[in-house]
Order: structure tokens, then C-alpha cells, then sequence
């Protein structure tokens, strides 16, 4: 959800394309499925952005003593179909409440379903979507579908699915793969169910993450090749675009609709600015006032959280690697500091950058008793809880050396020359020895204190209040706007109109920022709900400043 480097050029079709970006580290493996370790295990080997967190504090099935898992029951609804798998397809009514309920605030969406039903702009689209499953997002899927779409749809992360809007949505036959609480295995189980069907070929994907387009990818390229576009939401995905684009793989245009201006600046900076308070407050029932605060990042979202915080009567504290926004920072009153010079001080420590590794295991070591740890980044890899790569690194170790030779290197590494290990078994040693730095460690004591809070003790006594296991804060320990919601999923509807009505050659085989006119769009959409009026240009005013009198109203370089 953060905003990243990059090397902006004008394309005169789309408006923005990105070419440089900085990519993050990307060891996934998706050529074959996972090994089963049960499917209740949490093991978090595979992926790094499935496992990011997304559920409203509130569901009906939290309390669930159902321990079955879905792929293991035949289910049917009322009309007869099985092409679905949710936890329990009888909850429907509650999760139809939620949805009719999540309509009154997403206008936009309504509007847009209104207004475009009768020409049915998405007839022919087949989409595949992994995204969170909730009531915001179940209004999304009606809407495509009310548009002329077919719809099979997972979840995009483990903890994302309220399960009664699942069970929802399969009542009213769409195709749903997810539930709260999935396996690993569970979670790649689900995203094959909604690809590998006979006799259906997507030609739309609506990403979030962006697990759904690599599996495509990696395990049916000619499927791949026939889809028509992509829509990604979230940083990590738009990362892994355009490290397909830069390595020349990426064979269908892909619409970045994360740095859209609706989405940064509207889910990112005012969604967080609430989500934050909201989220500690339930984990922790603390009080904000006199509170030391270190927020890593002050991009979108870590604006949102400093302000939030800032108001409450906090003192906040902020670290930036971009001196851009840390000049920033310094003029919103906030100090500039490094994490090493506040770490043993601070009572939070909240991470925002989309980066890995922000707050290492040598940081946690030294926080002081209570510290509260959570991230609000998109990527569960900013907190150091447990190393994502370790599964390969034992596969190398015990494949090519053994654990003896492993153990060695390590108690003689600092004497043994470089030319002694392959290249394999040097990188494989090097990760294992990472590996041991986490807070997955045996001397560490982990204790669950409530749903997504854990107190992790030190062989002395210390704790640190770890929450959603450094996955994202408020969408994992309590619930989101979904007046922003509204003005993202709209977004992403009309990306996937754009794309899929755009006349051959107007995209080309890259990723592409949503077209300046529809971002206005999609703010005018929601201005109706405020009462609000636009001021008119005169004809000699919009001469004056060489504008269309409709808009577009700035130019593609404007940061607003």
C-alpha cells in the first residue's frame, strides 16, 4: 500500500507508465504445489504477500467449533451447484445482512452498477480474482457480475475470508474458494480451483498480491497468454508486474491501479489515518496519550498513522530512507530519528514501508518490557518473525551437504576460505544463519493473549506484545471504512472495463497507471454522498488554461 521509487515517462495512450522500480526480494516458488504438512498448519514457506492479513475483528465464525476442513465436506446451495468451498454454506443469511449493509457506503459502485447495467460493458469477461473477501468486496464481484462477468473467485491471504460472506456468495452462485483460517496447501488449493476448471478460460485477472497472476504464470503459461489484462491493487503485486516486465515476461498489459490517485491517496492515507487507533485499540486497550511512537515510513499510509497518532497526544517519532518525505516529516512536526536511536525508548513500533527486515530480531532484543510491535504495510515481511526462506535453505543444506557439514560451517566459518563452499552452500548457510535471528527461535517463548495478539517472552522475563503476527494491522484486528473501500473497488471495476473494451494496441504488453480521467471519475462518483458541488469552468477559464472543460483537470506529472 505504499508508494515506491520510480522513474515516471508520459505514454501518450494510458498516461503514465512506470519503467524502473525497485523490486523486492522474490524466492517464491510456484512450479509445484506445496508439501502438505496438514491442512491446518500455519507453515508460511511458500508465499510472502498470501500470508499478509485481512479480516474484519468481527465474524460469526470466529467462535466456530467446527474443525473440519471444507475440503473435506460435500456442500451444495439452494439452487443444487458444488462449485464452491467455504466454511459453511449455511450461514448465507448472515452474510447477505453484511453485504446489504456494506451497499449504503459504497455509492460509487451502485452508481456505476446502475448506470452501466443495461449496456453490460464486462459481457464475454471471465474474471479470476484473488482478493480479501468481505462484504465491501462481495458488492465488487455482484457489480462485475451485474455487468455482464463471470466471476471464480479465492482469497488473496490466509485470514482474509469473513466466512458468512463467502458462504453468501456461493449461495448466489459465484464460484467461491476460501475460508477464514486456511493451510498453506489450502490456500494454493484454492487459487488451482478457480484457474484449473474444464471448459472455462479466464481472460481477465483482478489481483491483490499478485499470488494469483504468478500461479497462472508458472503452471499454465497458455492460459497465461490468452488473458486480456490484469488488474493489480496492492504494492506487492505492482512489484512483481513490473519485475515481469523489466525480465520481458510479461505477455498481456497489466493495470497498476495501487498508485492510482483514489487509491494512494484515499485508502491509503485516510483509510489508515482511522484504521490505526481502531486496531491497537482492540488488541491492546491502551491509552495513546504521553505514548512514545516510532512509525517506520512516512509514505501514504505512515502519513495517516503519524496524524492519527499525533492528535491522540503521542509522541511520534519517524524513520524515512527518502529525504523527499522525510523532509516531510520534519515540517509536520515529527522527528527524524534512525530505529537504532530510539528502540530502547519507544512504547510502539509500527512499520509502513513495504520493505523486509525494517525491525530485525537484533531491534526486538532490544525493546523494553511491553513494547507493542505491529505492521501496517502491505507485506507481512517488514517485522523479522519468522524467516520466509527457510524451507529452501533446509532443502539446500540437506540436499547438497547435510546438517554436519552445516554445523561446522558455522562454528568455523569466520577461519574457513570462501573456495572451500559451492556457490549453493554458501547462499543455503547464509539463509539458515538468518534463519536463527527471528522470533521463531526455541529460547523465545511465544504465549496467545487474545485472537491476533501474542506475547513473546525472552529467557529473562521480557515481553513484547506482538499483534497479527507482524501481518497488516488494522485489517487483521479490526475492520476498514468502507467509504474507502468503495472508492477502491471502484477503481478496480473501471480498470477492468478499460481493459477489457480497449481496441488492439492501445495497451501494449506492460504495466500501465489507471488514465487520469477516470480517477475523476471515480472521485466525482462519490462527491454526491457529501452534498458536494463542483464549481464549472467558463469557457474562457478552460481557454486559459488549455483544459477540456469535462477534465482531465491536471496533467499526469501533478502530485496532488
Amino acid at each position: 500500500m505504499l508508494s515506491s521509487k520510480k522513474k515516471y515517462i508520459v505514454n501518450d495512450n494510458s498516461g503514465i507508465k512506470a519503467q524502473q522500480i525497485q523490486f523486492a526480494d522474490q524466492k517464491q516458488e510456484f512450479n509445484k504445489r506445496p508439501t502438505k504438512i496438514g491442512r491446518r498448519s500455519l507453515s508460511r514457506s511458500i508465499s510472502q504477500s498470501s500470508t499478509d492479513s485481512y479480516s474484519s475483528a468481527a465474524s460469526y465464525t470466529d467462535s466456530s467449533d467446527d474443525e473440519t476442513s471444507p475440503r473435506d465436506k460435500q456442500q451444495k446451495n439452494s439452487k443444487g451447484s458444488g462449485d464452491f468451498c467455504v466454511k459453511n454454506i449455511k450461514q448465507a443469511e448472515f452474510g447477505r445482512r453484511e453485504i446489504e449493509i456494506a451497499e449504503q457506503e459504497m455509492p460509487a459502485l451502485m452508481a456505476l452498477r446502475k448506470r452501466a447495467q443495461g449496456e453490460k460493458p464486462l459481457a464475454g469477461a471471465k474474471i479470476v480474482g484473488c482478493t480479501h473477501i468481505t462484504a465491501q468486496t462481495a458488492v465488487l464481484m455482484e457489480t462485475l457480475g451485474a455487468l455482464g462477468a463471470q466471476c471464480r473467485w479465492a482469497a488473496c491471504n490466509i485470514y482474509s475470508t469473513l466466512n458468512e460472506v463467502a458462504a453468501a456468495l456461493a449461495e448466489s452462485g459465484f464460484p467461491v474458494f476460501a475460508w477464514k483460517g486456511e493451510s498453506e496447501d489450502d490456500f494454493w488449493w484454492c487459487i488451482d480451483r478457480c484457474v484449473n476448471v474444464e471448459g472455462w478460460q479466464p481472460n481477465m485477472i483482478l489481483d491483490d498480491g499478485g499470488d494469483l497472476t504468478h500461479w497462472i504464470y508458472k503452471k499454465y503459461p497458455n492460459m497465461f497468454k490468452k488473458i486480456k489484462g490484469i488488474v493489480e491493487e496492492s504494492v506487492t503485486g505492482v512489484h512483481r508486474l513490473y519485475q515481469l516486465s523489466k525480465a520481458g515476461k510479461l505477455c498481456v498489459p497489466a493495470m497498476n491501479v495501487n498508485d492510482s490517485v483514489t487509491k494512494q491517496k484515499f485508502d491509503n492515507l485516510y483509510c489508515c489515518r482511522e484504521s490505526i487507533l481502531d486496531g491497537l485499540k482492540r488488541t491492546t486497550d491502551m491509552m495513546f496519550g504521553g505514548k512514545q511512537v516510532v512509525v517506520c515510513g512516512y509514505g501514504e499510509v505512515g502519513k495517516g498513522c503519524c496524524a492519527a497518532l499525533k492528535a491522540m497526544g503521542s509522541i511520534v517519532y519517524v524513520t524515512e530512507i527518502d529525504p523527499i518525505c522525510a523532509l516531510q516529516a520534519c515540517m509536520d512536526g515529527f522527528r527524524l530519528v534512525k530505529l537504532n536511536e530510539v528502540i530502547r525508548q519507544v512504547d510502539i513500533v509500527i512499520t509502513c514501508t513495504g520493505n523486509k527486515n525494517v525491525v530485525t530480531r537484533e531491534h526486538l532484543d532490544r525493546m523494553k518490557n511491553s513494547c507493542i510491535v505491529c505492521n501496517m504495510g502491505h507485506s507481512n515481511t517488514e517485522i523479522d518473525v519468522t524467516y520466509q526462506s527457510i524451507s529452501q535453505c533446509d532443502f539446500l543444506v540437506l540436499k547438497f551437504y547435510g546438517i554436519f557439514l552445516a554445523q561446522l560451517y558455522f562454528c568455523l566459518g569466520k577461519w574457513l576460505k570462501q573456495s572451500m563452499l559451492s556457490s549453493p552452500l554458501r547462499a543455503a548457510l547464509i539463509e539458515l544463519q538468518h534463519c536463527q535471528a527471528s522470533l521463531r527461535t526455541p529460547e523465545l517463548t511465544w504465549e496467545r493473549v487474545r485472537s491476533q495478539v501474542d506475547h513473546v517472552i525472552w529467557p529473562d522475563g521480557k515481553r513484547i506484545v506482538l499483534l497479527a503476527e507482524g501481518r497488516l494491522l488494522n485489517l487483521s484486528c479490526s475492520t476498514v471504512p468502507t467509504f474507502v473501500l468503495s472508492i477502491t473497488a471502484t477503481t478496480q471495476a473501471l480498470a477492468l472495463i478499460e481493459l477489457y473494451n480497449a481496441p488492439e494496441g492501445r495497451y501494449k504488453q506492460d504495466v500501465y497507471l489507471l488514465p487520469k480521467k477516470m480517477d475523476e471519475y471515480v472521485a466525482s462518483l462519490h462527491l454526491p454522498t457529501f452534498d458536494a458541488h463542483l464549481t464549472e469552468l467558463t469557457d474562457e477559464q478552460a481557454k486559459y488554461l488549455g483544459l477540456n472543460k469535462n477534465g482531465p483537470f491536471k496533467p499526469n506529472y501533478y502530485r496532488y
